[in-house]
């Protein structure tokens, strides 16, 4: 018999603090290693990234249209280069389906190198946008020009971007190549985790 009723619960009481605590330590790792995969696949792949949206290169308001023009990848390489065009109402916001969106990209100081391409919804993932892809030759300043033809009449937009020369080889494939072991890495740290937790 204990003559000391605090000396005997003490134990269990530390006993047990330590365990709970020891079990949110392992939740907390265990959540950190499922949000980490999200986060790592967005570091080591942007460049295969070439969706819908991206940088915002444009918000402006012409006529009845409110345009916004965004480019990928961030940032933006000599190479393929995805434009994408967000056409809204300018008075009720509500988004313009069926305008006829035609983009031209001019090298600022080779006005004779110009590229135009008819944005459509058939090459946009997300069909909220319009959207072209580009073959920008060479590192430098662009200016991007926007022309829509929609129910709400004509309008005209312009932005000029800058594009950084091309990658290596090695280094443009490299997310290709390493992709695989971020999740097989994240797995493993997963897997840990939740041996140490059911021991």
């Amino acid at each position: 018999m204990c003559l000391v009723p605090a000396a005997c619960v003490a134990p269990t009481v530390t006993q047990g603090a330590v365990a709970t605590l020891e079990q949110l330590r392992l939740l907390s790792w265990d959540r950190c290693a499922l949000l980490l995969i999200p986060a790592c696949a967005s570091f080591l792949l942007p460049s295969l990234a070439m969706a819908d949206g991206g940088a915002v290169r444009l918000l402006e308001r012409v006529g009845s249209y409110q345009i916004a023009v965004f480019t990928a990848p961030t940032p933006l390489r000599a190479g393929p280069v995805d434009v994408s065009v967000l056409l809204e109402n300018a008075e009720t916001h509500e988004l313009i389906s069926g305008a006829q969106v035609t983009i031209k990209a001019t090298k600022q100081d080779q006005t004779d190198v110009m590229v135009s391409r008819l944005a459509t919804t058939d090459a946009a993932t997300n069909k909220l946008f319009q959207e072209a892809i580009f073959e920008l030759s060479t590192a430098g300043r662009w200016g991007l020009d926007v022309s829509v033809r929609g129910p709400l009449g004509m309008a005209q937009a312009r932005t000029e971007v800058e594009v950084a020369g091309s990658l290596p080889p090695y280094l443009a494939l490299w997310p290709w190549v390493c992709w695989p072991i971020v999740p097989i890495l994240l797995f493993a740290i997963y897997q840990r985790f939740v041996i140490r937790r059911s021991h």
